[in-house]
């Protein structure tokens, strides 16, 4: 795979790409704190051409300032990646937590968007990022920087340190500690009229433990929308892909290839 860059108004925007040119496109929107590799194992797929995005704040993508982490930037940025770097008719989006709210925004208005692959986020959005800015700017270790999420009552950093990186002031991670907490006042709230808007083929893989979203939200957004399917993984919490990426897998091909 590939990383390659995109300029999107004052921002640099990253992605990976396998580079299977001619074959059917997916697209990989990571969630809050994560980053484009976190879709590895899609991306490792010989039979797709499939992006992955670094979303603005996170991974080797620009950080944005105060008041442009609004889902409309996040959504802005997206489409500028389909429109300037996709150019696809028929694209399958796959995406996680934030991911997957910009996922079902943008299916809402863009038809060449034909099936939509949801990892364990909701309808209705109700979360607390606040410990983000208080988060250690280095640690002398990449062990002591994992270690540091302790304080935030965070057991296992695996999914944090995804994102860590060395300079010659220690470790670090990428991701925009200053303003997570603002993106995701922007999440919060009741998404349900966007999230009906689309009709397109759809699943949602949902971990039995997650702290994000409940069995009965997710059998009510199956319930309540056409073309829908649930998938519910036993044993894996918010990162479903992270905890149980062979299933994962699984699954989401089996729908893709439908």
């Amino acid at each position: 795979m590939i990383r390659k860059y995109l300029i999107c108004g004052q921002l640099k925007l990253s992605y990976l790409d396998n580079e299977q040119i001619g074959r059917p496109v997916i697209i990989c929107l990571h969630g809050l704190f994560g980053n484009a590799r976190y879709y590895a194992n899609i991306l490792e797929l010989k039979e797709y051409h499939v992006y992955s995005l670094d979303q603005r704040g996170h991974g080797f993508s620009s950080h944005a300032g105060s008041g442009e982490y609004t889902i409309s930037h996040f959504l802005n940025d997206f489409y500028s990646f389909m429109d300037e770097v996709v150019k696809g008719s028929s694209v399958t989006v796959v995406g996680h937590s934030l991911g997957g709210i910009i996922a079902y925004y943008a299916a809402a208005r863009r038809p060449e968007i034909t099936k939509l692959i949801l990892e364990d986020i909701g309808a209705v959005e109700q979360d607390d990022c606040s410990f983000a800015s208080n988060i250690v700017n280095r640690a002398m270790s990449l062990k002591a920087l994992g270690d540091s999420l302790k304080a935030f009552h965070i057991k296992d950093p695996s999914y944090f340190v995804e994102s860590a990186f060395e300079d010659e002031n220690g470790w670090g991670f990428r991701f925009d500690r200053e303003h997570i907490p603002e993106a995701q006042s922007h999440l919060n709230g009741n998404h349900w009229e966007t999230f009906l808007a689309s009709s397109c083929p759809m699943i949602l893989v949902h971990g039995r433990k997650s702290w994000v979203v409940s069995d009965d939200h997710i059998l009510e957004m199956e319930q309540k929308r056409t073309n829908t399917r649930a998938v519910f993984i036993e044993k894996a919490s918010h990162g479903v892909n992270l905890e149980k990426p062979n299933e994962f897998l699984f699954h989401i091909m089996s729908f893709i290839k439908e």
